[in-house]
Formats: C-alpha cells, structure tokens, sequence
C-alpha cells in the first residue's frame, strides 16, 4: 500500500495529525510542479494549499492510483485554470537575490545558474505537454503509468511523448551550446 494512501486513511479515521504529516511529504514536490506551471512560488503555494484544501473538503480520492499522482492532477487542473484567468508574467525578486552570493562561491554559482538556465531555456521552448512529462518522469520520478493518470493519457501515449519531448529537450539544450560556441 502506498505510504501517502496509509496516511490519508488515519485523517479520514480522524487523526488530525495526519494531515500534516500529509502535507509535510507533498507539499515541496507538488508546489515545484506547480511553480513549473505559474512561474511564481508564492502563487504555486497558495495553488497548493488550495490542493489541499480540495482533498480535506471533497474527500473524493478513492485509491485508484497513488495519493501522489492524485495530488499533482489536482494543482496541474488548478494552476491551467489559474493560467487562463491571470496572464502575467513576472520575475520575483526573491529568486534574483538567491543568486547573489559572497566572492567564493561566485563563480561556481554563475556556473551552476548558467546551465540551470540553458535547462530552464531549453524546457521552455519545448511544447507544454513535453514540458509536462519531463518534469513529472525526472524531476518527480513519476512512472510513465502515473504520468498517464495526471495527464489523462495512456502509457504508451506517455512514453511517445516522452521520447519526443527528450529528442525535443536535447536539440535545444545543443542548439543553445551552438550558439553560445559561436559567440565566443
């Protein structure tokens, strides 16, 4: 039985307890997913506290697939619906600041911020579902079954994408080294 199903099974049994142990294993994975979605963590947080709050009030997750795979479902429908009413796009000051470091570690943080962003470039040009199944499958380590229970796909229709969205990720991800080469 899965560990996420164990735990929702004592709060609907009543331990209040549970709930935050609930959140304490999702909260971190499920508001990255989102951030991926809204590019803005203090909305893929409240987006994730609406998840929550989704699963306390309708207690409508029956098992079907892991509690996990549910949860992301739910913040990837809320942060589409989110998208389609807010349009904007925006970069946190917060996340400018995080860069910013003392004089040793400065040039290990420019490398590593360089290819965090040749990464971030490359899954940005890629189409939203590709996008999708490459955060789910590496950052989340979602099997492309669970994958298919988020997206609402088959498995084979996962693992098409999949293949697609890496050939698609690898030819940007060279198309920008290219470029970089050239500019040098």
């Amino acid at each position: 039985m899965d560990r996420g199903l164990e735990v929702y099974q004592r709060f609907l049994d009543g331990d209040e307890k549970a709930l935050d142990e609930l959140i304490a294993m999702y909260r971190n994975s499920l508001t990255a997913f989102i951030c991926g979605f809204v590019k803005d963590s203090d909305i893929a947080e409240n987006i994730m506290i609406d998840v929550f709050v989704e699963l306390i009030r309708h207690k409508g997750f029956k098992g079907k697939s892991s509690l996990k795979t549910y949860l992301f479902a739910i913040g990837r429908n809320k942060a589409l619906r989110h998208l389609k009413s807010n349009r904007r796009d925006f970069i946190s000051l917060d996340d400018v600041e995080n860069y910013i470091s003392s004089d040793d570690l400065f040039t290990e943080k420019l490398i590593e911020k360089e290819r965090r962003e040749m990464v971030h470039e490359a899954m940005d040009k890629l189409n939203p579902i590709y996008r999708e199944v490459i955060y789910l499958l590496y950052f989340e380590e979602m099997s492309y079954k669970e994958i298919s229970l988020v997206l609402r796909k088959s498995s084979k229709q996962v693992a098409n994408i999949a293949y697609r969205a890496k050939q698609s990720l690898r030819f940007h991800i060279e198309e920008r080294m290219n470029a970089d080469e050239q500019n040098k």
